[in-house]
């Protein structure tokens, strides 16, 4: 029988807390500093949540079809922030019901409320996978953490419930299609588990996850009226006239289209080298599953898959590359050396925290593809991504010892018979 190797840092709990308590002081010195007015001449932080905020506040004033127009948003977002910004609306309808009864809140206690309630969700479904490696996770994507308590986004929502939906996939319970369903509020990450579900034949799941999605579309139909759909599809051909422009901050991008556009390609070429990588990912996912990936390998190599899939992805949705590692870190930590693991640690902060960064280091006047910092998230990330794998190639290391165990675990086998040849259902023990 083989020993695992535990890295200290990986089950530390005392680092658990450390981490958690910083990511706790941010959250209430934001929500306190939002809520408490800015003196004249003083700088304002303008963050993603006031965006959120004004889309909130234009819904209770009925002028919810605003929301989607650029330039009266941006104008809406001036009176509110008093600063001139650029933050274009392109959520679905559901996504803006729900930050418009957000708004009935002050500014400060909504955002408290939503990124406070939003991270205990995450790190409850992060502990729910890794377990006592709850803290090594959290250790490695800090960066993406910070980050979405600065700016007040949904990535912490996202990832809990991409992370849900795997749990529930797992136990091969119907309850996936909630999460899964839930998912209308972000569809486009959502591309890689609908994938899992429906080759999985999961369909009273998938059976839940339309009524789900169908309700969460009739009822902002019900509260906005109709229009705001046309509203809706207006706003998004808008977004994408911007990105094909490069009118949005490319280096806090996380996909191939924002590496090969901010790299000099035009946006056509960079659309068309972002496809053909999309189409590999879910190919992949697809293989992986065919093979019969271990059910952790699986899980993970779909989190994987998602970020890569929509050329409009941000470094905030990067929770779920979270969801992803607290899959795979037990496995991963038994199969490597200690000075691998904090060589990965390096690569994950470089990939995940280059676009917080490189945001506090450059001047806030500059914008633009030619002007903005090059988008280098993807490389590292996709890196990172090879290299556990082929860590989970190899077989258990026995602990204190170079040499690997005789047998290795079925997570490292990928020589597994197709799926056609296996009908076992998938088991996965949870912590």
């Amino acid at each position: 029988m083989t020993q695992a190797y535990l890295h200290p840092i990986a089950t530390s709990r005392l680092l658990l807390k450390a981490a958690l308590t910083v990511a706790a002081m941010l959250l209430t010195f934001a929500a306190i500093s939002y809520q408490t007015p800015v003196p004249p001449g003083s700088d304002k932080t303008v963050v993603d949540f006031h965006a959120f905020y004004v889309a909130g506040k234009l819904g209770q004033e009925g002028r919810a079809n605003d929301s989607y127009n650029m330039a009266k948003m941006e104008v809406a977002q001036k009176d509110f922030t008093g600063v001139k910004v650029f933050m274009p609306w392109t959520y679905p309808p559901p996504f803006t019901l729900f930050v418009t009864a957000l708004a009935a809140l002050p500014l400060g206690w909504a955002y408290g409320l939503f990124v406070g309630l939003t991270l205990a969700f995450y790190i409850t479904v992060l502990r729910r996978i890794a377990g006592d490696h709850l803290p090594g996770v959290i250790v490695a994507i800090l960066p993406v953490i910070l980050l979405t308590v600065m700016t007040g986004q949904n990535g912490f929502l996202t990832g809990a419930l991409i992370g849900t939906f795997l749990l529930a996939l797992q136990q091969r319970s119907s309850r996936a299609g909630i999460p899964l369903g839930l998912m209308v509020i972000k569809p486009h990450l959502a591309a890689a588990i609908s994938l899992l579900a429906l080759v999985e034949r999961r369909w009273q799941a998938m059976f839940i996850a339309a009524g789900i999605v169908i309700a969460a579309l009739a009822l902002p139909t019900f509260v906005f009226g109709l229009s705001i759909w046309p509203a809706f599809l207006d706003g998004v051909r808008e977004s994408s006239a911007y990105l094909a422009q490069g009118k949005y901050p490319l280096f806090r991008m996380t996909s191939i289209y924002a590496t090969a556009r901010s790299a000099g390609l035009s946006s056509d070429m960079a659309f068309a080298v972002h496809a053909v990588c999309a189409a590999g990912v879910i190919a992949l996912l697809f293989y992986g599953w065919w093979r019969k990936l271990p059910p952790q390998l699986l899980a993970a190599s779909a989190c994987a898959a998602s970020l890569f899939v929509s050329p409009y992805n941000y470094d905030y949705d990067l929770c779920i590359l979270g969801v992803g590692l607290a899959f795979v870190l037990p496995g991963l930590l038994e199969r490597t050396r200690p000075i691998e693991q904090f060589a990965l640690l390096a690569l994950c902060w470089v990939g995940t925290g280059y676009g917080l960064f490189t945001a506090f280091a450059q001047e806030p006047e500059i914008a633009g593809v030619g002007r903005d910092p090059l988008s280098l998230m993807a490389p590292p990330l996709l890196l990172l991504i090879a290299l556990v794998a082929l860590a989970m190639r190899r077989a258990v290391r026995v602990r204190g010892s170079d040499i690997p165990a005789t047998i290795a675990t079925d997570a490292s086998a990928p020589t597994a018979a197709p799926r056609a040849q296996a009908s076992e259902p998938r088991q996965i023990e949870l912590a």
